[in-house]
Parts: structure tokens; C-alpha cells; sequence
């Protein structure tokens, strides 16, 4: 288990990872809007400013491989998800641009020739999206 404290407010909150690291750079899923991460501390400054969407209790990231890790706000812990199914490459796009930031910023991220792109690729790109 790796444990990164990060400060927020004058006050220690022990942020955890159990199990396996995501390959940076992540996606992560809030109910207001996606955010980046590119290290450890961008990721857990982000979960912890994230809401659950609907009434999950946990907060989706995705890393650049595909793979879907679940946050617990309740826990403060970033854990692999337990569906051990990868986003695709459609999926990751179309819940960029269907998000709150495409809306805000007008820069959707094409859909035309997936074939040829690499999913680590499109992640980045998104993520670039999503910081600037």
C-alpha cells in the first residue's frame, strides 16, 4: 500500500493507494466535471475535491492504460476497480465530450480514424484538453 500525504486546509490527510499505481496520465470522473492528473499529488488533490456520480460512492479514474480505478472519498483510498473491463477508446472520447468541460471550452476531441490512434495517446490528449 502506498500512502501520500498532501495538505489542504492546515490539516494531514493521508491519501492511500492499495494494491497497483495507475499509469499516469489519469482521468478522473466527477459528477461536475473531468478532471487531470499527471503525479500523485495532482491525483489526490483531485479525488478529494470530486463528488460521486449519482449515487455511487466512489469515484471512477481512469489511467492511460484503459484501466478503471475507484476512489472512496469515504476511505480516502484509490483502489483498482472490481469490473475488470478497460474503457475503450470510444467510451474515454465520448465521455470527454459529452461533459460539462467540452461544453465550457468548445474543443471536442474527434472521433474519426480510433483505429490508428493508441489509447495511451488519446488519454494524454484528453488530458491536455482538460488542463488547459
Amino acid at each position: 500500500m502506498t500512502q501520500k500525504r498532501i495538505k489542504m486546509n492546515d490539516n494531514k490527510i493521508e491519501f492511500k493507494i492499495l494494491l497497483r499505481k495507475p499509469k499516469y496520465p489519469v482521468i478522473i470522473v466527477s459528477a461536475d466535471s473531468l478532471h487531470s492528473a499527471f503525479n500523485i499529488q495532482e491525483l489526490a488533490e483531485s479525488c478529494l475535491s470530486s463528488f460521486p456520480i449519482d449515487d455511487r460512492t466512489y469515484i471512477t479514474v481512469i489511467d492511460s492504460t484503459g484501466s478503471e480505478f475507484w476512489y472512496s472519498p469515504e476511505n480516502i483510498v484509490l483502489s483498482p476497480g472490481f469490473a475488470f473491463k478497460k474503457w475503450t477508446k470510444k467510451r474515454i472520447i465520448e465521455t470527454y465530450n459529452s461533459s460539462r468541460n467540452v461544453n465550457n471550452n468548445l474543443q471536442e476531441y474527434s472521433m474519426k480514424s480510433l483505429a490508428n490512434k493508441r489509447l495511451d495517446k488519446i488519454i494524454y490528449d484528453i488530458c491536455q484538453l482538460l488542463t488547459s
